[in-house]
């Protein structure tokens, strides 16, 4: 049976569950081995007042010229929060460096939520995201927001329809999106974050066709809930399960981690408490080939 390994490119947060402290967990709960390629370093994630951060940019290309003079090889690249165009520019050297025909390209274009870009991004960063990390993509996974700036498609104009209960509307600005979206390199798409109310909708695209998967929302959003959300679709596709099946079980245990953390009263701050619900990832090789074959 084969040692799958995942390079999972990202910052490392030593309080508040978020990118690497909840990829590396989640990642290994689904039988994948997962390879950190830190791209900086903090006490705590930055939605705290304060935090202490080590920049890791500098020394992320002898990181990865050690791997190389190793022979190492992935079976897919994951890609996190960027904090600047020469976090981007390393990412996307890594890519470069070890991607092959067979390795999945997972990237999670992390720069806006609510119609905006975070704190200190501008649109000239969001094309340098477009230009280094989309275009090497197999894999994209932009919530509803970062679909519209990367598409060229008004935020507001999609979220205007978000209140038509027969989704019709809605639906058409989306699979709008997704065509959009591949012509800048990608063949799977996931969108998520499209907030109606009581549930959530997702969207993805694969050589299925488009799909949308509405779950009901468990509780307020938390951070790092994006992250384990890429970290089980990349490391299920890895294995050779379908993309519907990934989304639809990272739905789920994001579902139960938000909902067992509302239960025991975690601060939103803190993140999900996964760790209650880690077994629900645990599956053997046999019930991955079982899943395979029916698919």
């Amino acid at each position: 049976m084969k040692s799958h390994k995942l390079a999972v490119i990202n910052d490392l947060s030593g309080y508040g569950r978020c990118s690497l402290a909840v990829a590396i967990p989640v990642i290994s709960a689904l039988g994948v081995q997962a390879c950190a390629v830190p791209t900086s370093i903090l006490s705590n994630h930055t939605g705290f007042p304060k935090e202490y951060k080590f920049d890791f940019t500098d020394h992320m290309s002898p990181y990865m010229d050690a791997w190389q003079e190793l022979g190492l090889e992935f079976d897919g690249i994951v890609t996190g929060y960027m904090n600047d165009p020469a976090q981007v520019d390393a990412a996307a050297a890594f890519i470069e460096a070890f991607r092959s025909s067979e390795t999945t390209v997972f990237v999670d274009p992390a720069m806006a939520d609510h119609g905006k870009l975070y704190r200190g991004f501008t649109p000239a960063y969001a094309e340098y995201i477009k230009d280094k990390l989309i275009r090497h993509a197999t894999v994209i996974k932009p919530n509803i927001t970062e679909a519209c700036i990367l598409s060229g498609y008004d935020y507001d104009e999609v979220m205007s329809t978000v209140g038509d209960h027969t989704m019709r509307r809605l639906k058409s600005h989306l699979i709008n999106i997704v065509e959009k979206l591949r012509e800048l390199g990608p063949s799977d798409i996931v969108i998520t974050g499209v907030d109606r109310g009581e549930r959530i909708l997702n969207t993805l695209a694969d050589e299925n066709g488009v799909k949308f998967i509405s779950v009901k929302k468990t509780g307020a959003n938390r951070p790092g809930t994006g992250d384990i959300f890429s970290s089980i679709v990349a490391a299920s596709l890895i294995q050779g399960l379908g993309l519907e099946h990934a989304v639809r079980k990272a739905c789920e245990f994001i579902a139960a981690s938000i909902s067992v953390s509302e239960e025991a009263g975690i601060p939103v701050n803190e993140g999900v408490m996964f760790e209650k619900v880690l077994s629900k990832l645990c599956c053997t090789f046999d019930q991955i080939d079982s899943v395979k074959k029916r698919n």
